[in-house]
């Protein structure tokens, strides 16, 4: 699924393009995502204009004039699409269309996890996103604060990381990444850390998340940015979905296990 880079890389390019455009109309297809426009939205919507557009987590907000907040969440397979009217031919798996005056964006989600909904005032905005934690990408970081998170949980590392409570927008492929830039074991408790080790993970998850957007973000399960580009760091990859390290001419094996459902990559040699 589209992770902070991928969702990062949305939005600067959307940004780029529909900041300060009035949305004409909006459509929607009559197929459930996760979470849908309410049809008395419509008419609010359309005829308002986009005054800037931002990410809370792995939700894409744009802000509206007169005062309200489309939310967007791509799901496991979601992206947006842009097309010179000209261009635009309906595909099977278009839920939300918005007209501007020279061009649309779509919302494509074969899967149909993708949420894509409006908040009405900066408090609806603030009760839906009460629970998020620290965004490794923008956020100021209390090392004490993050450090008694840690000793406070008995948990993995790497279900940590993977809580949304605690860290917003990591998900597998990056939490197995920072896990092993910081060459700390996925298994090891969390409540076992040193400060120096609290430290070290975050300045791996931020190099990892930092490195990715650079490349565009991670293009495995066809992820693409809205002009249809292809990130590239899915090459970049130390350990997710690879067999072996090849590190100053030594080999290390890649170990998988599975936890909570999800695949690790780790290198038992290296991340002890």
């Amino acid at each position: 699924m589209p992770e902070l880079p991928e969702v990062e890389t949305t939005i600067r390019y959307l940004f780029s393009k529909v900041n300060g455009k009035k949305i004409i109309s909006i459509q929607s297809s009559k197929k459930k995502l996760r979470k849908n426009l309410h049809p008395k939205n419509f008419s609010l919507i359309e005829g308002s204009q986009i005054q800037t557009v931002h990410r809370i987590a792995k939700y894409i907000i744009l802000t509206l004039k007169p005062l309200r907040y489309l939310v967007i969440h791509l799901g496991m397979s979601g992206r947006l699409k842009f097309f010179a009217k000209k261009n635009y031919y309906p595909e099977k798996h278009d839920h939300v269309l918005m007209e501007f005056s020279q061009f649309y964006v779509v919302f494509n989600d074969p899967r149909r996890f993708g949420m894509f909904f409006m908040l009405d005032d900066n408090l609806e905005l603030k009760n839906f996103f009460q629970h998020y934690g620290i965004d490794l990408l923008t956020d100021p970081i209390n090392f004490e604060e993050v450090y008694k998170t840690f000793q406070n949980k008995n948990v993995s590392l790497k279900q940590i990381l993977l809580d949304q409570r605690v860290f917003v927008g990591i998900g597998n492929i990056y939490a197995n990444e920072a896990l092993f830039d910081s060459r700390l074991h996925p298994e090891r408790k969390s409540n076992t850390l040193t400060k120096n080790e609290v430290k070290q993970l975050i300045s791996s998850c931020r190099h990892v998340l930092e490195l990715s957007l650079k490349n565009g973000g991670s293009s495995i399960n066809d992820y693409k940015s809205p002009d249809g580009t292809l990130g590239s760091f899915q090459n970049m990859f130390q350990v997710y979905q690879r067999s072996e390290i090849v590190m100053n001419k030594k080999r290390y094996p890649v170990k998988k296990i599975v936890q909570n459902g999800r695949s690790t990559f780790f290198s038992p040699t290296l991340q002890k």
